[in-house]
């Protein structure tokens, strides 16, 4: 799935021009309130040119019931959103901005009664994969801020958390790795799985509920033009989300119904990547739907919404001192989990180097042990920014992406754990 972007102003003549015909597109695609849209269509005096004056479209606009529901979507009156906005985002959002990150609930609640004690859970383990990496309990990790996601020192005690699981759960569903050996059984790699699409679940909610707040106040100090641009892309920027959620649900709830079932064998294959002593240099985790594998082949068509993705599931860990990097997807999805895997493994001399891009390409819930990241080049900075800031900067993933692995992870063996 792809961020819709529809230009809807135009410049003709030194007169800034509103495409009606964009604006049509922008309601079908909920991204442009219909009552005001038809409202608009009802008042304009020409309705046989599809462009209009961007000053009479504001004009219009502005004599639309104010009681009535923004044109933003926002949920609100018109008169208590775009009318008149006076609220001053900037001055509340670290605090609010803050607050939604770490807002508290159970995602595992709707399987097994939840214990009602909220806590800080690791979508990566602490014990064996943070600590293998870390230096005076610090690792470096992707970590948001007002401009993007950004690298910098965190502690491990606050790496890769996420309020997403009570107490009871994140002890009770984790616990065939956390607990005991590794082993690499089903179990074990089920709930590796588990833990990864939660993480990523919670991930896009929280996104969702930022960009709402961003909605209501961001646009406070823009010209017309500047606002109705800004909330027709941050709604295509919620809706893109939403679909995600809707997708990755579909997922979760395959999931969960094993857990009821005790049963974790027929949902998912796993391809396993062990890796020598002291490799990798970081640990990652996460579930998402791939569109492209690594030579560059395109896998599925993200453009249709209307088709649930095939999603991946990657577990690049450290447990009991050896490292892993585990590639899973669901059974109904075979052949697009093995293309992937060909795609890898075709080129033996280029495996390193693929599963290294594929992780900072696509998982920002990835860490890197300090004495690694420090030791880096600066030329190896720059291009381990340019596989972070991939998704801003390109339109598809192609080959020439492919960064050199930088001594990060180094392969001893690999191989499919189950074909059936």
């Amino acid at each position: 799935m792809k961020e819709e972007k529809l230009v809807l102003v135009y410049n003709i003549l030194n007169i800034q021009m509103l495409d009606i015909n964009i604006l049509k597109r922008a309601v079908t695609e909920k991204l442009f309130c219909d009552d005001t849209f038809s409202f608009i269509i009802k008042n304009l005096k020409d309705k046989n040119h599809n462009l209009v004056p961007l000053n009479d479209f504001e004009q219009l606009v502005k004599k639309y019931p104010k009681k009535k529901k923004c044109w933003c979507l926002s949920g609100l009156s018109f008169i208590d959103c775009h009318f008149a906005k006076n609220r001053n985002f900037f001055d509340k959002k670290p605090t609010k901005i803050k607050k939604i990150l770490n807002k508290k609930e159970c995602l595992h609640k709707n399987v097994s009664i939840c214990s009602n004690d909220i806590i800080k859970a690791h979508s990566i383990s602490k014990k064996g994969a943070l600590t293998s990496i870390s230096e005076n309990n610090h690792v470096y990790g992707l970590k948001f801020d007002f401009n993007g996601f950004i690298f910098k020192k965190i502690g491990i005690n606050d790496a890769s958390t996420f309020y997403g699981f009570c107490k009871k759960h994140d002890e009770f569903l984790f616990s065939s790795f956390e607990k005991h050996d590794f082993n690499k059984t089903q179990k074990q790699l089920f709930d590796l799985c588990y833990r990864a699409i939660c993480q990523e679940h919670y991930t896009m909610l929280r996104v969702i509920d930022i960009l709402h707040e961003i909605k209501l106040n961001k646009d406070i100090n823009d010209n017309f033009k500047g606002q109705i641009e800004f909330q027709i892309t941050i709604n295509s920027q919620i809706k893109f989300y939403e679909l995600g959620i809707k997708y990755s649900n579909y997922y979760k709830k395959n999931l969960e119904k094993k857990y009821s079932l005790l049963n974790y064998e027929d949902n998912l294959q796993h391809y396993v990547f062990e890796l020598n002593d002291n490799y990798p240099k970081f640990q990652s985790s996460t579930c998402f739907n791939l569109e492209y594998d690594l030579e560059g082949n395109q896998l599925q068509d993200l453009d249709k919404a209307e088709i649930q993705s095939k999603n991946i599931f990657v577990n690049c860990i450290s447990l009991q001192q050896k490292g892993y990097f585990i590639i899973s997807w669901f059974k109904e999805n075979t052949d697009y989990g093995k293309q992937i895997i060909n795609s890898i493994i075709s080129k033996p001399l280029l495996i390193e180097d693929k599963l290294f891009s594929l992780a900072f390409l696509y998982i920002h819930n990835t860490f890197v042990s300090p004495v690694w990241f420090e030791s880096l080049t600066d030329s190896q900075k720059i291009d381990l920014e340019n596989l972070r800031i991939f998704w801003a900067e390109k339109e598809k993933f192609s080959t020439s992406m492919i960064q050199d692995n930088m001594d990060s992870i180094k392969i001893e063996n690999h191989y499919f754990l189950n074909t059936a």
